[in-house]
């Protein structure tokens, strides 16, 4: 293949939509797993058991207001 790829000389810090800045908002624990619906009426607490937290690094755009999720680096 002849050329360069415009993927692999993105910015990483730049947005998808209209490529300004993305400014990052912090780290949030997100639920994931557990149950829906009526289980948690019948079962309670119980109904949580497979549920558990991931952490994302939430960055938004200033400019087209685009909310973009990331896996948090290992120091933040």
């Amino acid at each position: 293949m002849t050329g360069s790829s415009d993927l692999g000389q993105r910015d990483v810090d730049a947005c998808l939509r209209c490529g300004s800045t993305l400014e990052s908002m912090g780290v949030d624990e997100f639920r994931v797993g557990g149950t829906t619906g009526g289980w948690k009426l019948l079962f309670g607490e119980w109904a949580e058991l497979g549920e558990g937290m991931l952490k994302l690094e939430v960055r938004a755009c200033s400019n087209c207001r685009q909310v973009e999720f990331r896996v948090p680096s290992e120091g933040g």
